[in-house]
C-alpha cells in the first residue's frame, strides 16, 4: 500500500501554553520527568542537564526561549529528548520539558493555517492552528545554535 506523499508524519508536543510541531523523526524518546541538574547563572531558558544513555543532555524550555519570557515548568510531566539535526552545532542530542505525551498526527497543506500572531523570534518559523491548537513550527537550526553558544 503506497502512502500518499501529500502527508507529513508529524509530532505535535503540549507545552506550557502552546504546542511544539515537530517532523516525527525529531524525536528520540519521551520519558517521564525525570530530576534535572540546575546550571548555575545560566539563561532562564536554560533548566539545567539530564543524564541520559551516557551522554548529558542541555534542557532547555524552547516555549520560553521562543517567547522570550521566563515560564514555569516545574509542573511538566514529560521530557522530551531531540535528535540534533544542525550539524554545525554538533549537538546529537537535546531536551525539552512537556506537559503530556506528544501525539503522532498525520499533517497535509489543507490542514494547516497559518496564525497572525507575532513572529518575530530568531527561534520559531511560524505558528500556525491545527484544529483548535495553536502550534510552533520552531527554527531547529538557531535553537540548537544557541544551545553550542550556551555549552
Amino acid at each position: 500500500m503506497a502512502t500518499n506523499p501529500d502527508f507529513i508524519h508529524c509530532m505535535l508536543i503540549p507545552l506550557k501554553d502552546h504546542f511544539l510541531l515537530l517532523p516525527n523523526p525529531t524525536i528520540a524518546e519521551v520519558i517521564p520527568m525525570p530530576k534535572i541538574e540546575p546550571i548555575a547563572s545560566a539563561p532562564d531558558y536554560w533548566l539545567g542537564h539530564y543524564q541520559w544513555r551516557e551522554n548529558t543532555l542541555p534542557v532547555v524550555d524552547i516555549e520560553s526561549l521562543i517567547e522570550n519570557k521566563t515560564n514555569a515548568v516545574d509542573t511538566a510531566n514529560k521530557l522530551c529528548i531531540l535528535n540534533g539535526i544542525n550539524s554545525e552545532a554538533d549537538i546529537e542530542f537535546y531536551a525539552l520539558p512537556c506537559f503530556g505525551a506528544p501525539q503522532l498526527i498525520m499533517l497535509n497543506e489543507t490542514a494547516i493555517q497559518q496564525t497572525h500572531d507575532a513572529d518575530d523570534s530568531d527561534f520559531l518559523y511560524c505558528q500556525i492552528k491545527i484544529g483548535n491548537k495553536v502550534a510552533f513550527i520552531p527554527h531547529l537550526d538557531n535553537i540548537e545554535a544557541n544551545i553550542k553558544e550556551q555549552t
